[in-house]
């Protein structure tokens, strides 16, 4: 009884399983047709979407959208082919009878893992070109690498170095850093910096500088050039000389032109560019003579407003074996003693005799 059973089973499992491959195949059969049409139809979709964004970009480049804004026809195009794709792509998988729940979810998943970098440089691709920081054809120094912007594509942007070489930067990348850009604003300020003697006249240099920024080609009016006086180093004073030129106009060639022209004119006139010079002295054998310092002692003088009493006369310092002679008279300045007059007696007299006048005989 059970060996029936089980080959009853057996049975059953068997007619259930042909009839599944029975219907499998009949419905591939059926979905044949549909799959067809919905890979033409997903080819044709590519095809229309280029079409469509040529189109797009040259009735924009009519109306001169190409040479002032290039960016916004790259946009129009660019919108142009995504929307005709993303159409044309949703008719075919519904033709093909397949769930676009299901593809919603499976593009879901691969943009949190797979694909977000790449969604994440084609977002900013689109930023790039609608905040229109920099365009094409814009000098911008962007991680050390300085180069003219040759192309925005969805996923990157390709620079031309200043050596020729062809940079690729993602377009993730240009978002988050920072960008330096030379030729956005219309004009540009170049500066140069020269060093003139301590012995030349200053006012003579400057006007010099300023005649020679007036008569370079390239250095602009307005806003006006100026020169100013820097800062005092060791061998030498600093001129800062700052022009304005077209941020397009070719302003590397303008700043070298503009280094030449200053110092022909400096040379020509006079104005000394000195060299750095720096004197080496080995004196460690030398002796130093030092002396100490002493503070001066204050003197008190008599101030000028208060009159100052008449001198008194100053006794005369006598030996101690000698006893003090007697006062003698004053010689009257108005009677001058005649030269056959005879000399004065000698010290030598006896102390205790008075001395006579000078006057007597």
């Amino acid at each position: 009884m059970n060996t029936a059973y089980a080959q009853g089973a057996a049975e059953e499992v068997v007619s259930d399983t042909t009839l599944q491959i029975s219907k499998f195949i009949e419905t591939i059969l059926t979905k044949i047709p549909l799959w067809i049409t919905a890979f033409i139809l997903i080819i044709l979709t590519i095809f229309v979407a280029k079409i469509a964004r040529r189109i797009v970009e040259n009735k924009l480049a009519e109306k001169g959208i190409e040479e002032e804004h290039k960016e916004l026809q790259i946009l129009g195009g660019r919108m142009a082919y995504s929307g005709i794709l993303v159409l044309g792509i949703t008719v075919a998988l519904k033709i093909a009878g397949i769930d676009l729940t299901t593809i919603i979810a499976a593009v879901a998943f691969g943009i949190g893992f797979a694909l977000k970098d790449l969604i994440m440089n084609f977002l900013a691709g689109i930023f790039i070109l609608v905040s229109r920081h920099f365009t094409i054809g814009d000098f911008i120094n962007v991680g050390g690498t300085i180069g003219k912007v040759v192309e925005i594509q969805s996923r990157v942007t390709i620079l031309k170095a200043i050596n020729g070489t062809k940079v690729i930067v993602p377009n993730a990348e240009i978002f988050k850093k920072q960008v330096t850009s030379f030729t956005s604003n219309p004009f540009r300020r170049v500066e140069l910096v020269i060093r003139i003697d301590y012995r030349n006249d200053i006012e003579n240099a400057l006007k010099i500088c300023m005649h020679t920024l007036k008569k370079t080609k390239g250095v602009l009016a307005q806003p006006s050039p100026g020169v100013l006086v820097g800062d005092f180093e060791d061998n030498g004073l600093n001129i800062k000389i700052r022009a304005w030129v077209d941020s397009k106009g070719g302003w590397l060639k303008i700043k070298s032109n503009l280094a030449i022209n200053l110092k022909k004119n400096l040379e020509k006139h006079g104005i000394v560019i000195p060299w750095p010079i720096r004197t080496v002295v080995n004196d460690s054998d030398r002796n130093i003579e030092e002396t100490e310092f002493n503070e001066p002692e204050e003197t008190n003088q008599t101030p000028k407003s208060t009159p100052q009493a008449p001198p008194q006369p100053q006794a005369v310092p006598v030996p101690a074996t000698q006893a003090a002679p007697q006062p003698q008279p004053q010689p009257q300045p108005q009677a001058p003693a005649p030269q056959s007059q005879a000399p004065a007696p000698a010290q030598s007299q006896d102390p205790n005799k008075p001395l006579k006048p000078l006057g007597e005989v």
